[in-house]
């Protein structure tokens, strides 16, 4: 018998299929479709969040870099929405 097609491997279809998928990501992070995704995260983190995981009250917190500690309780370094340079935690 004489076969006339020919098939395509199975590596070309693995190939192109992960080649997609690229594409995809690569279109998403472009047209900015990822950056929803960050920005909610990053405004549900909150000092009164971290201290209540804690099992604490949230405190003052330090006015500028310089300051990276708490008078009374503890200190949780990051930048938040209430606290851009950190949070102070007082305890219950």
């Amino acid at each position: 018998m004489n076969k006339k097609g020919q098939s395509i491997s199975i590596n070309t279809i693995i190939i192109a299929a992960i080649a997609l998928a690229v594409l995809v990501v690569l279109f998403a992070i472009f047209t900015g479709r990822l950056g929803g995704f960050t920005k909610g995260v990053q405004e549900t983190d909150t000092c009164a969040q971290k201290c209540s995981s804690l099992n604490m009250n949230p405190g003052s917190h330090p006015i500028d870099e310089s300051s990276k500690s708490c008078i009374t309780g503890q200190y949780i370094a990051g930048a938040y929405v209430d606290g851009k340079f950190g949070c102070c935690c007082i305890p219950k």
